[in-house]
This record gives C-alpha cells, sequence and structure tokens, in this order.
C-alpha cells in the first residue's frame, strides 16, 4: 500500500472486507481509515444491489467525482474491496495502480486460498 500511495500521492488506498472491516490501508488521516473503509463497503454493497436488481454483472469499478478527487472502488473476489482517493488529475495513475494491485492480490489469494477466492 505505501508503495502506490506515495508513488501518485494517494489520500487513501484500503483494501477492507465487504462487511466494511480494514484489513489494510494507508489513509493520509489515520483517524478516517475506518470511516473510509465503511464508506468503500456500503458504495460497493449498494451497487452490487443495484445492478442485481436490474440483473446485471455486479459492477468492476464504482467511480466517484468531486471537483478536485476521485474515488476508485473495485470488488476483489467475494469477500473484499480496494478503494483509493486522489486528485482528480490522477485518475489514469490511480487506475492503472489499483489494476496492479488487484494482480498482486490476486496472486495472494490463490496461493493462500484466501477467502471466497472467484476469478
Amino acid at each position: 500500500m505505501d508503495e502506490y500511495g506515495s508513488k501518485i500521492d494517494i489520500d487513501a488506498i484500503a483494501l477492507t472486507s465487504k462487511k466494511g472491516i480494514p484489513i489494510v490501508s494507508r489513509v493520509e488521516k489515520e483517524t478516517e481509515s475506518e470511516s473510509f473503509s465503511t464508506l468503500s463497503a456500503t458504495i460497493l454493497g449498494a451497487g452490487e444491489v443495484i445492478f442485481s436488481g436490474f440483473e446485471k454483472n455486479n459492477p468492476n469499478l464504482i467511480v466517484g467525482h468531486s471537483k478536485d478527487s476521485v474515488l476508485l472502488i473495485r470488488g476483489i473476489d467475494t469477500d473484499m474491496a480496494l478503494s483509493l482517493l486522489g486528485d482528480s488529475d490522477k485518475e489514469k495513475e490511480m487506475k492503472k495502480d489499483m489494476e496492479e494491485m488487484v494482480s498482486k492480490i490476486d496472486e495472494l489469494s490463490e496461493a493462500f486460498e484466501i477467502g471466497g477466492y472467484e476469478k
């Protein structure tokens, strides 16, 4: 997390259970770690409910924009979410880093049979 967060100066990165429990995080304001994890899991879960209600596949990526920031949330296997928050002008780099992190997490999940791994 530190490697990716410092590389492009991301405000927050969290790997979270879909129940909102932080697994690992790097958050600029450490007091926000639990809130960031809970928010990410809630948004991802709501997205999955909406998509399934319309009989669609779960979303691969949920993106939230503000005037100066971007929030990226991606589900990983059946039990986790990866979330990044940073400056909106770094969105492209954040998406690239997110995919690299997901690949590494997938490798670890397969190697250690973590969670309800589904690729």
